[in-house]
C-alpha cells in the first residue's frame, strides 16, 4: 500500500465518526462569535475589528489560544462574547483535535491487534499457522514473491506472539490479522474478494487441535470459494485420506504433509544421494531453485530440444518438465446460448447436485523430461532450475 493510501485510511475513519459533527460546530461557533463581536464593536471609535472578516480572524485566534493581540475587543458586550468564547471554543477545539487523534490512535490499536482490514489487491493470504509457516514466509522472501506482492496473515497467536512476528519481519511489510479464517466476516477483513492466492496451513494456534486441522482446512476451502471462486487456493493436508472432501471443496492445489517420506527414504538406500538432492532444490537458503517461468514466443510450434538448448545458453538454467494449463470446459460452452427449458432445466439439475461443472477451473499437467521432439504447446509453461527467474 503507498503512503498516501495509508495517510487516507485514518482520515477516512475520522470523518465516518463524529469529526464531521465537530467541525460544523467550531465553525459555527467561530461565525456566530465573529457576528457577535463585530454587532458590540461597531459603534465604538477606537475599536479595531472593523469588518466581519476582522470578527473572524479574532475568533480563530482566540479559539487556537494563539493571542496575536492584533484585533480585541474594546465594548464591554465585546468582551462578553469573548469572555464565552475563551471557555467554550478553547475547549471545543481541543475536543477537534483530539477527534483527529483518537482516529489515528484507534487505527494503530486495531493494527497492533491484528483487527484492522486489508485494502490491498492482488495480494496472498496465509490462513493458519503452525510450525512450518515461517519456513514458508522465508521461501516467499527469498524467492523474490514478497518483493511486488503483500502478504496477509490470519491466525488466532498471541498478541506478543504477532508483536515477535512483526518485529522479525517488519521489514517484508507482513500484514497479520488475529480472527478464526473460517469465518466469512474475518476472510473479508483480508479483502479475500480482491487476493490471487490463499493458502491454508494445518492450523494448530488457539484452541484448535492438530486432530481437527483437516477439517478447518476444509471449512476454510469452502468459504474462500464461496466469497471468491477465482482466488487460487493451497492447502497443506495432514491426512491423505481427506484429499477427496478438498477436491469438493474446490481446491486448486493440495501438499500433504510427508507424502512422499517413505519413497524418499527408501531412494536413499537404493540410489544415495537422491534425497539430498532434493532438499538442496527445494531449500529457500540454496542458490539453485525451481522455477516456473513463461515460453517465449518464438519457441512455440518448436521442439522441447530447442527450447532446451535456449534456456541453458541463454540463462544457464536446466529445462526439467513442462507444465501444461487447461481451462476445462465449462457446461456453459456445451449448452446453447437460448434459454430454453431444456437447458435450464440441466443447469438447475447440476446445481441441486452441487457438481462443479459451471466454474471451469484450471487443469495442470505436467510432462517430466519430455522426449526431443515434443511440440511446444500455446498453453505450456517451463519449470526450470536456475540461480535465479529466466
Amino acid at each position: 500500500m503507498t503512503p498516501l493510501l495509508k495517510l487516507l485510511q485514518p482520515i477516512g475513519l475520522i470523518w465516518r465518526k463524529r469529526f464531521f459533527l465537530v467541525a460544523l460546530f467550531t465553525v459555527a461557533v467561530i461565525l456566530g462569535s465573529a457576528v457577535g463581536v463585530l454587532y458590540f464593536e461597531r459603534g465604538q471609535g477606537d475599536s479595531n475589528i472593523l469588518n466581519f472578516w476582522d470578527g473572524v480572524w479574532w475568533a480563530v485566534v482566540t479559539m487556537g489560544t494563539v493571542g496575536y493581540g492584533d484585533k480585541y475587543p474594546v465594548s464591554t458586550g465585546g468582551r462578553v462574547v469573548g469572555f464565552f468564547l475563551i471557555f467554550f471554543g478553547v475547549g471545543l477545539m481541543s475536543l477537534f483535535t483530539a477527534t483527529i487523534a483518537s482516529a489515528f490512535v484507534e487505527k494503530k490499536i486495531k493494527e497492533e491487534k491484528g483487527l484492522e482490514g486489508i485494502k490491498e489487491k492482488g495480494h496472498i493470504v496465509i490462513c493458519g499457522w503452525n510450525e512450518h509457516t515461517e519456513e514458508v514466509l522465508q521461501a516467499l522472501i527469498n524467492y523474490g514473491t514478497v518483493a511486488d506482492t503483500s502478504v496477509v496473515l490470519i491466525n488466532e497467536l498471541s498478541v506478543d506472539e504477532m508483536d515477535t512476528l512483526k518485529l522479525k519481519y517488519g521489514r517484508q511489510g507482513f500484514r497479520f490479522l488475529r480472527g478464526n479464517y473460517v469465518h466469512e466476516d474475518v476472510l473479508l477483513r483480508a479483502n479475500i474478494t480482491k487476493a490471487h492466492f490463499a493458502l491454508i496451513m494445518a492450523d494448530t494456534t488457539g484452541s484448535h487441535t492438530q486432530d481437527r486441522a483437516d477439517e478447518r482446512t476444509t471449512l476454510a476451502i469452502l468459504a474462500i470459494k464461496s466469497l471468491a471462486p477465482s482466488v487460487k487456493t493451497v492447502a497443506e493436508l495432514l491426512n491423505g485420506e481427506n484429499r477427496p472432501h478438498l477436491r469438493r471443496a474446490g481446491v486448486d492445489e493440495i501438499i500433504v504433509r510427508g507424502e512422499h517420506v517413505g519413497a524418499l527414504l527408501a531412494s536413499a538406500v537404493s540410489n544415495p544421494g537422491i534425497p539430498r538432492l532434493f532438499s538442496q532444490i527445494l531449500s529457500p537458503t540454496e542458490s539453485h531453485k525451481l522455477w516456473r517461468t513463461s515460453i517465449p514466443k518464438q519457441f512455440i510450434g518448436g521442439t522441447f530440444r530447442d527450447l532446451f538448448h535456449y534456456f541453458r545458453e541463454k540463462h544457464q538454467a536446466l529445462l526439467v518438465a513442462i507444465l501444461q494449463e487447461k481451462k476445462t470446459v465449462k457446461l456453459e460452452d456445451l449448452l446453447s446460448d437460448s434459454t430454453s427449458a431444456l437447458d435450464a432445466f440441466i443447469k438447475e439439475k447440476i446445481r441441486e447436485a452441487k457438481e462443479d461443472l459451471l466454474k471451469g477451473k484450471s487443469e495442470m499437467r505436467i510432462i517430466v523430461n519430455p522426449e526431443d521432439n515434443y511440440v511446444i504447446e500455446g498453453n505450456d509453461v517451463a519449470l526450470v532450475i536456475a540461480r535465479k527467474a529466466p
